[in-house]
């Protein structure tokens, strides 16, 4: 598991990544088609599309999960890039914007280069209101449970 982040007053990354075992279009398909999800992980105990449809960029998707033992709420716009793997979560309503003028979650997932497995990484980009918002550190967290979960629901259900 590598983690690093940067931080420069109000605008910071964090990033996350970890080899899981399944293949990488398994792992990005379980994201896209995100129904499953609160099947895979118990960090999330919703997910629903709002507006458009939910494997299309720009679709606006509600999802409850939990960090750190506290319930939240938010709503976001969701693009994809199918060629690299990439899914953008921009939060633009919810719990996360109450400390942030931008919270986005990136997942992208690359196949390992020998062809057994995957590598999964998290990159969190915020900006914070003002000086007093936390550095979002919990959702590192949040990120390396939901890898490690959805690579087991994935892994059981080959």
């Amino acid at each position: 598991m590598a983690q690093h982040h940067t931080i420069s007053g109000l605008v910071g990354q964090l990033v996350i990544e970890s080899e899981v075992n399944c293949n990488a279009d398994s792992y990005y398909k379980i994201w896209k088609h995100h129904e499953h999800l609160p099947n895979a992980t118990p960090q999330i105990s919703g997910v629903k599309v709002t507006e458009g449809n939910g494997t299309t960029s720009g679709c606006i998707k509600q999802w409850n999960y939990t960090v750190e033992g506290k319930i939240q709420h938010i709503l976001e716009k969701t693009t994809y890039n199918d060629d690299t793997r990439t899914i953008c979560h921009s939060h633009i309503e919810g719990d996360t914007m109450k400390k942030y003028k931008k919270f986005d979650g990136i997942l992208m997932v690359k196949p390992k280069a020998n062809g057994h497995g995957s590598i999964v990484s998290w990159t969190i980009e915020y900006e914070k209101i003002n000086e007093d918002s936390p550095v979002p550190i919990d959702y590192l967290g949040l990120a390396q449970s939901l890898i490690e979960d959805v690579n087991s629901h994935i892994c059981t259900s080959q």
